[in-house]
């Protein structure tokens, strides 16, 4: 399988100014992602505690927030994402199957972060073919709104909330530019997916150890 860096490497120029970057753009990303995954939770250790504004069902601003500890009564499932990412937007429905199916045993969550590919930043065709043309957000009101956008185009209900415009949950978890992890309910990191990019083997891991939480160990 070609790899994330060969894929850029072999893109043509043209392609690369499409893109709205450079090859040392691109380049400096991957030494970005591993250098915010060096400082990241690892399994077994603690997750970190955070506080985050929490959205309404559709998307809205509620003033409201949700920490991490205050999940803990069950497993928590945690995802970090945004719109304008097509490999996130592309698994929302099997994220949406798996909170379907553990969401009275499990807690989600999901963190809404900086978007992935703007269209005044690093444009991806995927967008593109999907018509979707999403600016930078500057503030909160603004990244709300995209988060919105998410949850209505997609039908995407797992509960949400939003990285602060600091980043700093995405920089505590290393959620660049999606990520899932698994928490035991006495708060230890048990599941850390890949650095985003990541493929559909890495939601079935997620899956499968979501209910290894809930679900008794077998007699042996």
């Amino acid at each position: 399988m070609a790899t994330m860096r060969g894929s850029m490497d072999s893109l043509s120029d043209e392609m690369v100014e499409a893109m709205n970057v450079t090859r040392e753009f691109l380049s400096n990303r991957n030494v970005e992602k591993d250098k915010l995954d060096s400082i990241a939770p690892k399994v077994g250790d603690p997750a970190p505690d955070f506080s985050a504004e929490r959205l309404s069902q559709d998307g809205a601003r509620t003033g409201e927030t949700v920490t991490l500890s205050s999940l803990l009564d069950k497993p928590v499932g945690l995802l970090f994402g945004s719109y304008t990412c097509p490999i996130f937007r592309d698994q929302l429905r099997r994220y949406e199957s798996i909170h379907q199916t553990f969401k009275d045993r499990v807690n989600f969550l999901c963190i809404y972060i900086l978007e992935a590919h703007p269209e005044d930043g690093w444009r991806v065709p995927h967008n593109w073919d999907k018509d979707i043309n999403i600016p930078t957000p500057q503030n909160l009101d603004e990244r709300a709104k995209i988060a919105s956008l998410c949850r209505s185009k997609e039908g995407f209900t797992i509960p949400m909330a939003l990285d602060t415009m600091e980043n700093e949950l995405l920089t505590l978890y290393a959620g660049t530019p999606e990520r899932l992890y698994a928490i035991a309910i006495d708060g230890t990191v048990r599941h850390k997916s890949s650095v985003g990019p990541f493929d559909m083997d890495d939601v079935d891991a997620w899956e499968r150890s979501l209910g290894d939480l809930v679900e008794p160990p077998k007699d042996k």
